[in-house]
């Protein structure tokens, strides 16, 4: 899978630009069986048979449905009937709402009913798991596959798991986990990994093959010199001229919701290096647009393989830091 090159007419639009050129691994998953030896998406990890297997423990947030008392609802019911505009509130609805916000307690959703089930409130809030939930395997990343991965201490194998629930903690998505380690040093190997409760199946990946692509991108506008930053904010088309979609390892980051925000090391406040975007979508314009494989089943489906949704249809980036020892990390959803 290749990237068209950039035009040398489009860059020569931004002048100077170029010096601030960065490689990034585009990862192209596409669905496929993996072996626990390879850069993948979902499926087996290389992971030592004597080592724990990563557990979560913090409260996940839930929906829990609250049975509507009969008066209640019939109440509302009349007053809905009332309603002449729609989605505009009848007399009356607004305070019964409050009635029912109060309640079904903190965290009221709404209320509603499933294929014909009984009409109840939501509310949607933590809850402890039953026990420490295992991760979910997320993505086996090789240096060998991947020429952006960092090395922090030689490592040589990037794994990544995640609790698959939103959770009450920043940023508000899967707990995450990374194991940095060489490949050399596992030697007997996992072969049955636990199982635990899923909160969300965009939390929970499909297998997919890795199609490793280095390309260059540049900054986000607002990382650019003030003469770049200029021309970049005249141009709608910056963004998805210089910045790749999708999945992908190192180069810059894009601030769609947020703006430019600071990433800096929890442990030593130092500069973070972005290491890996989980997106849930490949689809970019133009040169970025995914295509489909040679040969790939009917069901191939190049724009969302991996079956992960973040967030609002967003994506989840990992900075870590490259200075401290054990390789703290820092998560930011957009």
């Amino acid at each position: 899978m290749i990237t068209p090159p950039l035009a040398l007419d489009v860059l020569a639009r931004y002048p100077g630009l170029e010096k601030f050129g960065r490689t990034a691994t585009r990862l192209h998953p596409r669905r496929g069986a993996v072996t626990a030896t390879e850069s993948h998406v979902g499926g087996p990890l290389l992971w030592p048979a004597d080592e724990p297997w990563p557990t979560c423990a913090t409260p996940c947030m839930v929906q829990e449905e609250v049975p509507i008392p009969a008066e209640l609802l019939a109440r509302m019911r009349e007053a809905e009937s009332r309603r002449t505009v729609p989605h505009v509130l009848a007399d009356g609805e607004v305070e019964l709402h409050e009635e029912l916000a109060r309640l079904v307690g903190p965290g009221f959703s709404g209320w509603g009913s499933v294929n014909g089930g009984p009409t109840v409130g939501y509310r949607y809030g933590p809850r402890p798991h039953p026990r420490p939930n295992p991760m979910v395997a997320l993505a086996q990343l090789r240096a060998a596959d991947v020429p952006d991965l960092p090395r922090p201490g030689g490592a040589d194998l990037l794994q990544v798991l995640w609790c698959p629930f939103e959770h009450d903690t920043p940023p508000w998505g899967p707990i995450v986990e990374l194991r940095w380690r060489r490949e050399a040093d596992v030697t007997a190997t996992l072969t049955e990994p636990p199982c635990g409760e899923t909160g969300a199946e965009g939390y929970v990946p499909q297998p997919c093959r890795l199609h490793p692509e280095q390309i260059v991108e540049y900054p986000y506008v607002e990382e650019l010199p003030a003469e770049l930053r200029a021309l970049a904010e005249a141009d709608e088309e910056y963004l998805d001229t210089f910045m790749a979609p999708g999945w992908k390892v190192g180069g810059y980051a894009r601030w769609s919701l947020t703006d430019l925000l600071p990433t800096p090391c929890p442990r030593c406040a130092g500069p973070t290096t972005l290491a890996l975007v989980i997106d849930s979508s490949e689809h970019g314009a133009d040169r970025w647009r995914p295509t489909r494989a040679d040969g790939a089943p009917d069901d191939d489906d190049p724009y969302e393989p991996t079956g992960v949704v973040v967030g609002r249809y967003g994506a989840l980036r990992i900075f870590v830091c490259l200075t401290c020892p054990d390789v703290p990390f820092l998560l930011d959803q957009q």
